[in-house]
């Protein structure tokens, strides 16, 4: 790697201590303490599985996708019905042990790893204080093994959803720059089925307000770690990563974008609270700067300006409804805003490409149309709203980007909900039992969720 490559990728390690210190601004000062040290054991935990399992399924076909020397020990891709064009996740480069112990795979380790352990953190933070410290733990552990690496195979280390342009023509295949999808909206989902799936829901007769409030200085903490997690965002979107190599890329667009959409967020954010408080809120203020780079991260380099800053306001304003709908409506315990972040900014951020795209970044994007598309010489990735000259591809953009939607969404979901439930059956009390520490099962939570009644169990204290 050369200092232009390096650097950036350096400074992408900012955005999970800047997550990490957002999610801490939430919570109250007895949580942050724990999470302070269970959160560094769940990183460590992560770069370890990575290391040695997650890697190889995200990147074990890397080889099959590029033709550098480095990378030919990453050739060895499981994939549905026998065909590369439908991967599922590689199966080379475990431990980064033999042919895959070169510098270019090094290299590759070395750039993805803060997307991982920024996954990680989202879900474990998020859980965190409502279960045990082995149980966030696992969770933790299954976001770095199994659910980051099948998502990001499938986008970005050659697998099915990174080749539906080719396979099913449909646009430039599932467009996904900087992990709208692979890492937010990836993170936000497991952390959803984290909390049904350890019964996890806070009683209608509890105020929250009468819980102890986070000190002064917490909501100043989540803003330094906002600003932190911005200029990791840029520095990593700089670095050209892996999966965008073969595109041509305007990286001072990919720049300007994030800083617009960041400012814009901020500014729907506070609107909101000043229309609805009559004040603003500093918290808000750190969640809308987060929200508006998780949103534009998908398409940084495929919008115009002005669509940046619409996906920022936008973002900006769903990331209040998204913390009013699971915090008062749903009641799920979520102090970090994951679930809100994720789902509100992650599903914007990807459904965004398909609208916003202009055709003038992404040429050769998966692969597709690196000297034309659509019988158009330099188009590229292209959505509803072309730029002059070009061919909008909205519907074959959208198609693709509800079909990687779907399926992290589902990914993500289900095996938390399985794994979070398998782990919290030692503390489920059994008929006839009487105790005070008990958890929902799932059934009971989304018959709650229905009938907008409480169980005895969620009046229990966690």
């Amino acid at each position: 790697m050369t200092i232009e490559s390096w650097l950036p990728a350096l400074l992408g390690y900012l955005m999970p201590i800047g997550l990490f210190l957002l999610g801490w601004g939430g919570m109250v000062p007895g949580r942050a303490r724990r999470s302070a040290t269970l959160g560094s054991l769940v990183l460590a935990l992560g770069a370890l599985g990575y290391y040695a399992v997650g890697f190889a399924f995200h990147l074990g076909g890397a080889g099959l996708m590029s033709d550098e020397p480095g990378l030919s020990g990453l050739t060895r891709l499981f994939a549905g019905g026998g065909s590369l064009e439908w991967g599922l996740l590689g199966l080379t480069g475990f431990f980064l042990s033999a042919d895959a112990s070169t510098p270019a795979v090094f290299a590759l380790f070395f750039t993805y790893l803060p997307l991982v352990v920024s996954a990680v953190l989202l879900t474990a933070l998020s859980v965190s204080g409502r279960s045990q410290g082995w149980q966030t733990t696992m969770m933790g552990l299954v976001t770095a093994t199994v659910l980051f690496p099948f998502a990001a195979c499938w986008a970005w280390g050659g697998g099915w959803l990174a080749r539906l342009g080719s396979t099913l023509e449909r646009g430039h295949g599932f467009v996904d720059h900087g992990g709208s999808g692979v890492v937010y909206l990836l993170g936000g989902c497991a952390a959803l089925g984290a909390a049904i799936g350890f019964g996890q829901r806070v009683s209608a007769n509890s105020s929250q307000v009468s819980e102890e409030m986070p000190p002064a200085h917490f909501p100043l903490l989540a803003n330094l770690g906002a600003l932190l997690f911005g200029l990791g965002w840029l520095g990593w979107s700089l670095s050209t990563p892996f999966h965008a190599v073969r595109a041509d890329l305007n990286l001072p667009r990919v720049a300007v974008n994030g800083l617009l959409a960041g400012a814009g967020a901020i500014l729907a954010s506070q609107l909101y609270c000043w229309f609805t408080t009559g004040h603003a809120d500093p918290l808000m203020s750190a969640r809308g700067a987060a929200a508006g780079f998780m949103a534009v991260a998908a398409g940084a380099p495929f919008v115009a300006p002005w669509a940046a800053l619409t996906v920022g306001i936008v973002a900006g304003l769903l990331l209040p409804l998204g913390v009013f709908l699971f915090d008062h409506v749903l009641r799920l315990p979520d102090a970090t805003a994951t679930i809100s972040l994720g789902l509100t900014a992650g599903v914007w951020g990807l459904l965004a490409v398909a609208l916003f795209a202009d055709g003038r970044s992404g040429q050769g994007w998966n692969g597709i149309g690196p000297t034309e598309y659509h019988t158009v010489l330099g188009q590229g990735v292209t959505g509803f709203l072309p730029a002059e000259g070009f061919i909008g591809d909205g519907r074959g953009q959208l198609i693709a980007q509800l079909t990687g939607l779907g399926g992290i969404t589902v990914l993500a979901l289900l095996v938390s909900l399985l794994v979070s439930f398998i782990l919290s059956l030692p503390y489920r009390r059994r008929p006839g039992d009487s105790g005070t520490r008990e958890k929902i099962g799932v059934i009971a939570f989304l018959r709650g969720f229905l009938t907008g009644s409480d169980t005895d169990a969620e009046r229990d204290e966690v």
